[in-house]
């Protein structure tokens, strides 16, 4: 039941039993009014300042209130009688306060006959907002302790994942260099220069279509060159231009040479890209706890898209993915970072798509400016989060999967979460049965 404070009244009262400056004290920042289990005989009525109270418990001192100007301090040692403090209280600022003793006489306007029937409406008042202060007070206790666990346990898998990274850093390390050495044999050792070119191209710049851009190329070749369907099929993927591969409307070399020595290059492009970004997965996870981060200007954030599509290329043959990327400006940002967010929730997105073999998956990646944030969608098609777990996705190790085989940390969405938290973006998710929609914004500053 809430009580409603009669303001008249109250100001008859603090007019009354408050107005003698002879009886009222001043305290200085740090000063202590009352100390637990202490004799006290005072109501004290604060005038200007604020004043904290609390209690020491087995457990460690425990705030129990706060209050300021217009608050009563004191109200339980003096109503009860007992004349003991039960809480210690402090002036956390400068504070002016009057009060009564417990000898004060009763002065009284409705036949009032004790100083108990004058105050009760003040004090069950007091009583009232306190107890919604003492909520609030436990609100932030509850939050800010959750943080704290959470800065502890990103702190300890951080320390569980140094060893770890350090073995997969040599495994990397050999791939890499073992994957430079086999590039540099295949062009010393390529039998035809002609298609040495080709294979150059396709190290150099990989597969830069998506899987709508190569049909659209496709089409293109078929109404332009006499080609066969496989033909079409073959040079599309390349992404090498008309220049490059006719000669007055004729093929200047085979189609399945031209794929097969450009297809060779790719696949190293592939695992070079691939070594370099599991190298830095390891780095991440290793410092999950670590806030900063090496950054650069000029980076593409689209770029980053189409890379972590090339990366996850094998895995998403099966999907149609559609991108709607649009022109953004260059951003300073941890390209590899940005590499790994969008590998994560793309991975999460196939592993979603899996569980319903019957349906042809989709995903649709659209990136766009809106004034000054960055924003970038991801919506797959799959069945959708649990709902048991939708509020805990952002939580290690918790999983998506309610299907197969599934072990590991579920460090995914945590990692992604604190590299959108490090560029000061939000990521908001809204998921149904018809499948999961992601979007991330992030301010162009970063």
């Amino acid at each position: 039941m809430q009580v409603q404070r009669d303001e008249a009244y109250f100001q008859w009262l603090i007019r009354t039993y408050f107005s003698d400056p002879k009886r009222w004290i001043q305290l200085k920042k740090g000063d202590i009014l009352l100390e637990q289990g202490h004799y006290n005989n005072r109501l004290y009525y604060i005038r200007q300042g604020k004043m904290i109270g609390y209690m020491f418990t087995p457990e460690g001192q425990v705030e129990i209130l706060q209050a300021g100007p217009g608050a009563f301090v004191g109200i339980y040692s003096f109503f009860s009688k007992n004349f003991t403090s039960v809480a210690t209280v402090e002036a956390i600022e400068d504070c002016e306060l009057a009060y009564i003793n417990s000898n004060q006489q009763v002065i009284s306007t409705r036949g009032e006959c004790s100083l108990e029937q004058q105050f009760m409406p003040m004090v069950m008042s007091d009583l009232l907002r306190r107890q919604q202060e003492l909520q609030r007070l436990n609100q932030e206790r509850a939050q800010t302790l959750k943080k704290l666990l959470d800065q502890q346990r990103l702190a300890s898998l951080g320390q569980m994942a140094a060893g770890i990274a350090h073995e997969l850093n040599n495994a990397v390390a050999v791939l890499s260099r073992n994957t430079s050495w086999l590039v540099e044999q295949l062009q010393l050792l390529c039998g035809d220069p002609t298609f040495l070119p080709f294979f150059e191209l396709g190290l150099n710049k990989g597969r830069i279509y998506s899987s709508r851009e190569v049909r659209a190329r496709k089409k293109q070749l078929l109404e332009h060159f006499q080609l066969t369907d496989k033909e079409a099929d073959l040079l599309a993927q390349t992404g090498l231009s008309d220049d490059v591969l006719f000669d007055n409307g004729k093929l200047k070399f085979p189609a399945e040479n031209v794929y097969r020595y450009w297809e060779l290059g790719a696949t190293f492009y592939d695992m070079l890209v691939a070594a370099d970004q599991t190298s830095h997965v390891v780095h991440s996870i290793r410092t999950l706890g670590i806030q900063h981060s090496q950054r650069q200007p000029g980076v593409n954030l689209n770029e980053t898209i189409k890379e972590t599509i090339t990366l996850l290329r094998h895995r998403l043959r099966d999907i149609q993915v559609d991108l709607n990327l649009h022109s953004l400006p260059p951003v300073e940002a941890n390209k590899g970072e940005l590499i790994q967010l969008w590998m994560n929730l793309l991975q999460n997105a196939i592993e979603a798509i899996k569980q319903v073999p019957d349906k042809k998956g989709q995903i649709k990646i659209t990136s766009k400016l809106s004034k000054d944030l960055i924003k970038v969608e991801i919506r797959d098609n799959g069945p959708g989060i649990p709902d048991e777990i939708k509020n805990k996705i952002f939580q290690p190790n918790v999983t998506t999967k309610v299907s197969g085989l599934s072990f590991g940390l579920g460090l995914g969405l945590t990692i992604v979460q604190r590299i959108v938290t490090n560029y000061n973006g939000t990521i908001d998710v809204t998921s149904s049965k018809k499948g999961t929609y992601f979007t991330i914004k992030i301010p162009i500053g970063g």
